[in-house]
């Protein structure tokens, strides 16, 4: 009998190495590689922090994603006109000056008390500095809050401090019961709030009429047929609404798509403009769960 050369063992050894090699990696292919429980866990993880983060409000401090806001005074007297001075700074401490466009506006301002009550909507001027100035007169005494809602590099930011107003005494009280319409201006404003559910779009559908007609020449305003406000009570933390441009709606129809991201309770500030004059209706909607 014949005995293979070492160089021929060799040969044959390597040939059924790439034999093996090749099943395996034909094998590997055919499966999904396996997913452990750890692995589930931490995806199931990331995902829940993306649904957070999309539906995480805003206006909770004085600062968010790398800028702050810097206000004066916050100590303010009952009935007395003052200016307000403030800056939004980076996160160098530089003043902010390159603000996008955000509903018409380069800055918003809303000061509302923190029982829901005394809500303001203003339009601030910036100097070349980077300083917003716009004059405010508070006529009850309490503590406030002074939202500076604005957009930069296409990211809009909300940031949020606190007025303390003298001159009387404040006795705290929760948002209004809920009602289905708000009379502003000899003008009726009913709101079709559905059943809301938290962390879900809800529609919100306001109409307006006045002395039982319905209003159907509303202006724009601010870009939109109207601009709405939401804020959770407690917090007051801030919410981003938008209005509702993909389909058609009556004319005397204002409608906007809200995400309350708890259950509680919130207030709306409905405005709108009609005969060049812009009105305000305030609604509270209760999320249940």
């Amino acid at each position: 009998m014949n005995t293979p050369r070492p160089y021929q063992k060799i040969a044959l050894f390597l040939a059924g190495l790439m034999v093996v090699f090749a099943a395996s990696a034909a094998l590997g292919s055919a499966f999904e590689p396996a997913q452990t429980e750890e692995d589930g866990m931490e995806e199931s993880m990331d995902a829940h922090a993306m649904e957070q983060t999309a539906h995480e409000p805003a206006g909770l401090g004085v600062s968010a994603e790398g800028y702050t806001l810097r206000m004066s005074p916050s100590q303010l007297q009952r009935g007395e006109e003052r200016e307000l001075r403030f800056a939004i700074e980076d996160g160098g401490g530089a003043p902010v000056t390159g603000f996008d466009e955000l509903h018409e506006r380069r800055m918003h301002l809303i000061v509302v008390r923190r029982d829901g009550t005394g809500f303001q909507h203003l339009h601030p001027e910036m100097d070349a500095a980077g300083t917003w100035t716009v004059p405010v007169e508070l006529d009850a005494a309490g503590v406030y809050r002074a939202f500076a809602d604005f957009s930069v590099d296409g990211e809009q930011q909300t940031l949020a401090t606190d007025l303390f107003v003298s001159g009387g005494e404040f006795e705290a009280r929760p948002f209004p019961a809920p009602r289905p319409v708000d009379g502003t201006a000899g003008y009726e404003v009913r709101l079709d709030a559905d059943d809301p559910v938290a962390g879900e779009a809800s529609p919100l559908t306001f109409t307006v009429s006045r002395d039982g007609r319905p209003v159907e020449d509303l202006a724009p305003y601010l870009g939109a047929k109207g601009h709405l406000v939401a804020l959770r009570e407690g917090d007051l933390a801030f919410l981003h609404v938008h209005p509702e441009e993909d389909h058609e709606v009556a004319a005397d129809e204002i409608e906007f798509a809200a995400t309350f991201p708890t259950a509680g309770r919130y207030r709306l500030y409905l405005q709108f403009k009609h005969e060049g004059v812009v009105q305000t209706a305030q609604f509270t909607v209760v999320v249940p769960r």
